[in-house]
């Protein structure tokens, strides 16, 4: 009751919103209703191919997949943001478990971690990215936007993103789940997608990403109906129910790039070797005053 009376009181049209974005079949119809026309040409941007691809993607064939598997991997930061994006969270401070209360130098970790008297799970920098140039040029780069404006068939308005750290470090079930460990969907608006970069090399060992490929347009109606509460529901029984098969674990550099409709079935996982830092990115159809992200 105490989160209906938040978001009633936040944001009533994301209240109704919430409740109806759950089902595949009002999802399609809103982003159906969109009448979205990209342009000619795409501007140049912060956004280049993966090391080795031939080409980048078009951001039509970005989104037409996406619509088609609920992701995509396949691109990646110009070299200098990367750097530019990094020096950012190394020099600025971040808080532990996304408490404004807890500010620390992640340079410092260590000794913060001895202070508090715990292992740190995850820290996050709040809105300071907002501050960064680097991000900025992220945040309004052309070929983004237009991927997002294509699959929303609208044109695409920005939410919110993160820089956030994982760390490795003991953890419950409960703590996987808080920090979105575990398989779940976000509802943020009707149709939503996230753009996603690893800011440090990420392996099987450093808290991939993974995504249940389809599974933003086929789901059982149970599970429609509780929305995001499939958090609550055993990865392995989803993972069963909708395909191992269908299991994608993203791995890659620093600097790659991957985008999803967060409806898919998804969960990033918690490192077991060294840290990792992740940037998101959010666009949505309508805007908001309040959000679950």
């Amino acid at each position: 009751m105490q989160a209906i009376l938040r978001l009633l009181r936040g944001d009533p049209r994301f209240l109704v919103m919430s409740w109806l974005a759950r089902f595949i079949a009002v999802r399609e119809w809103v982003a159906n209703r969109g009448s979205y026309t990209p342009p000619a040409t795409v501007g140049q941007g912060v956004i280049q191919a993966t090391a080795g691809a031939r080409f980048l993607d078009s951001s039509g064939q970005v989104a037409k997949l996406i619509k088609a598997h609920g992701y995509y991997v396949g691109f990646s930061l110009q070299s200098s943001i990367l750097q530019d994006l990094r020096t950012f969270a190394e020099t600025m401070p971040c808080y532990a478990n996304r408490d404004p209360t807890l500010p620390f130098y992640v340079k410092n970790k260590v000794q913060f971690e001895q202070e508090l008297g715990a292992p740190l799970l995850v820290a996050g920098y709040l809105d300071s990215h907002e501050t960064c140039d680097a991000y900025q040029k992220l945040k309004t780069d052309p070929y983004l936007l237009d991927v997002a404006s294509q699959y929303l068939n609208h044109s695409a308005v920005y939410m919110r993103g993160e820089l956030a750290w994982g760390f490795p470090a003991p953890n419950t079930l409960a703590e996987r789940v808080s920090t979105a460990r575990v398989y779940h969907c976000d509802i943020n608006d009707f149709k939503t997608i996230k753009f996603f970069f690893y800011l440090t090399d990420v392996g099987e060992g450093e808290g991939p990403h993974a995504y249940i490929k389809g599974s933003h347009r086929h789901r059982q109606f149970g599970h429609q109906w509780i929305g995001q509460g499939c958090a609550a529901i055993d990865d392995d029984i989803l993972v069963e129910l909708y395909g191992r098969d269908r299991v994608h674990v993203v791995t890659g550099p620093a600097g790659l790039g991957f985008a999803g409709d967060p409806y898919c079935l998804h969960k990033g996982s918690v490192p077991d070797q060294q840290p990792r830092l992740l940037l998101q990115l959010e666009y949505g159809i309508y805007p908001y005053r309040i959000w679950y992200f």
